[in-house]
């Protein structure tokens, strides 16, 4: 991770600058795995769809990862077996200077347009809409079978500055003052290990010091096992959000997906996604003003008008989702499309050469190929000093592997 945070914007909507001038803010930070850094040890590498062989064809397969530069560096002619998208936990653009394809977050024409303005050198680059978020797996995280919706207001984020917690506190605050009613809210914050204790314990000590106990409005989890959270989820009635920059967050596309509807700031990553809107008509409500009472009182008219009123599984499952995913993938690279045997656009679910191949060479459908069946070839770790899976791939297609002297 690279850069210059823009923590200015982290709770200021109204930036006084040309949106040129704000995109290259953004773009200042990366969230992608640099070598250089002294604790770079390992990398992710998401397998979207491995290399095939059958009945004498070949093709190669897709991977997405924070870190790809760092992958062709261990593997330099990776690129013999797959195509790369490289993706940043950021609202930036990648920084990648080996990847094929960028995943972008949004689709934004004019920050495009800009963007290859400003780096002509990038211009062969393909820019993609995705993110690791928009990889949910929509079977996973599903509505639950019996269980009640008696969580009114459930709130995911590491306690940071850029979570803006303090405004979801106060409005739980306000909610009780002006509605005379106390919401059920739970605030899941994530794994202690993983934030900053120092600051962690800086943003709760200004919560209870300002508005009051934190505990007194939210019931604090630190830490929810991933398996357990489509039961949080189909708990909740809503589920909140009040960054108003980052990347693609996860609660978003995780909560549609088990059917609960968000509720987010209007200004929320608005300078990246420009039209693009954060979820589909009545899957949520968006907040108008950046506040703690105008996020109690959409809040309360969620809540008085919530029976009847949101399809966010259904809205989601029409362009989310796994099969989306790669669809989106396979479609914007070329290659597929000359290439790949019975190809057809947005349909690569139904191919059945992908089906023989994916049987003959992984002993898996598609299908269960797609929903991690074997969870070992989809989530391949990248390590210096260990490549066994990524040296299977080599083996298995008869790459020369340089690795391997």
């Amino acid at each position: 991770m690279k850069g210059k945070y823009p923590v200015d914007y982290f709770m200021n909507p109204k930036v006084n600058k040309p949106i040129e001038k704000i995109w290259a803010d953004i773009d200042a930070y990366s969230g992608e795995y640099f070598e250089d850094e002294e604790y770079r040890k390992m990398t992710d590498f998401y397998v979207i769809l491995p290399p095939l062989q059958y009945e004498g064809k070949k093709t190669k397969g897709i991977f997405m990862s924070q870190g790809v530069d760092y992958i062709y560096k261990l593997y330099p002619n990776i690129s013999e077996l797959f195509y790369s998208m490289a993706y940043t936990m950021w609202s930036s653009y990648p920084w990648s200077e080996k990847a094929d394809v960028y995943l972008t977050c949004y689709k934004n024409p004019e920050r495009e347009e800009w963007y290859f303005k400003t780096h002509p050198e990038k211009r062969n680059k393909i820019l993609l809409p995705l993110q690791d978020a928009d990889f949910t797996n929509e079977y996973i995280l599903a509505p639950q079978f019996n269980v009640k919706r008696d969580i009114d207001i459930l709130y995911i984020a590491r306690v940071t500055q850029m979570k803006n917690i303090p405004v979801f506190i106060e409005a739980l605050k306000i909610y009780e003052q002006k509605y005379g009613t106390k919401l059920k809210a739970v605030l899941l914050t994530g794994d202690m290990r993983d934030n900053k204790q120092f600051q962690r314990d800086k943003i709760i000590l200004e919560i209870n010091k300002k508005i009051g106990q934190i505990e007194n409005y939210a019931e604090v989890l630190d830490y929810v096992h991933y398996s357990e959270m489509p039961k949080y989820y189909s708990r909740a009635k809503f589920t909140v959000l009040t960054s108003l920059i980052e990347g693609k967050n996860r609660t978003i596309q995780e909560s549609m997906s088990c059917n609960t509807p968000v509720i987010v700031f209007r200004d929320h990553n608005k300078w990246a996604r420009g039209p693009h809107e954060l979820f589909y008509k009545n899957s949520g409500l968006y907040v108008e003003t950046f506040s703690p009472e105008a996020l109690a009182d959409t809040i309360h008219n969620g809540l008085m008008n919530y029976k009847g009123r949101f399809y966010p599984r259904r809205n989601y499952l029409k362009n989310n989702g796994r099969k989306n995913f790669i669809n989106m993938c396979v479609d914007a690279i070329p290659y597929f499309r000359e290439n790949l045997p019975e190809y057809k656009e947005g349909r690569i679910q139904d191919n059945l050469w992908v089906d023989l191949a994916m049987q003959d060479n992984y002993q898996l459908s598609f299908m269960d190929f797609l929903y991690g069946k074997n969870y070992a070839i989809q989530h391949v770790k990248c390590h210096e000093n260990d490549h066994s899976l990524t040296d299977f791939f080599y083996e298995r297609f008869h790459v020369p592997n340089p690795m391997k002297k």
